[in-house]
């Protein structure tokens, strides 16, 4: 259901072309995979694109040109080939979206991240392919696509399972293809949430340890208060006593 739901956000996905060819604009190729690491440690991940070096399938070198920007090759068969890939948005823990541009094909791209229990995340890849060209709309390329984002992802939760930790991460927010909250600002926020948490832990046990001491004076009050009650009761053998002396004088 999930994959559906993600699929459905591509409404462009298996639309026929025209003049009767039947052949498909483009094309949605969905894979998911299940790691061994927390959300924030998968997403984390995932945002070190120059990292794919050493682990996708082909990527011969990934530079990133700014926050948004990054510049990608890769060998494909006996070809070598380079695109560029713009993040339109980005939100932390969540959501990847990018768009690239290839001599060979346009694609958007989203990854999201559901964190399933504490410590395994589900990542969950969309792409849409666009081809260009006779022999990438013709041929059976999106089939060798398909394979290779399966076998990307695999080879992802490998890195990361085994290390049990990002190498790094970018934690900035961007929106429309703009960034609207930087890293260190993001960083500096998280720090500051992390700082505020303990001191709200510590205010709730100087409350929880006051009521005990509330609790505990008002218990010694009314013990002494009993104790004085006892004290101050009067002894009923003597008051039978003084009442048998007053009828034995009348």
């Amino acid at each position: 259901m999930l994959k559906d739901r993600v699929k459905s956000m591509f409404g462009m996905g298996g639309k026929k072309g025209k003049g009767g060819g039947g052949k498909s604009k483009s094309v949605v190729i969905v894979e998911d995979v299940d790691v061994g690491v927390p959300v924030r440690e998968a997403y984390d991940q995932w945002t070190q694109f120059q990292e794919f070096a050493s682990f996708a399938k082909g990527v011969v070198s990934v530079d990133r040109a700014d926050d948004t920007k990054s510049n990608w090759t890769a060998k494909v068969a006996k070809s070598t080939r380079s695109w560029q890939a713009s993040v339109t948005e980005q939100v932390p823990d969540r959501r990847i979206s990018w768009t690239s541009e290839g001599a060979k094909a346009t694609v958007k791209g989203v990854v999201t991240f559901h964190p399933i229990t504490d410590d395994l995340t589900r990542v969950l890849l969309v792409l849409e392919y666009f081809p260009k060209g006779l022999f990438e709309k013709t041929g059976n390329i999106w089939r060798a696509q398909g394979r290779r984002a399966r076998l990307d992802l695999k080879l992802y939760r490998k890195f990361i399972t085994m290390r049990g930790e990002a190498t790094d991460g970018w934690r900035g927010e961007i929106r429309d293809g703009e960034v609207v909250v930087e890293h260190d600002e993001a960083v500096e926020e998280e720090e500051r949430a992390r700082e505020e948490e303990p001191d709200d832990v510590e205010d709730v046990q100087d409350v929880q340890d006051t009521d005990d001491a509330d609790d505990a004076e008002y218990d010694d009050a009314a013990e002494e208060e009993d104790e004085e009650w006892e004290e101050e009761e009067p002894d009923e053998e003597l008051d039978d006593e003084r009442a048998e002396a007053t009828a034995g004088r009348r």
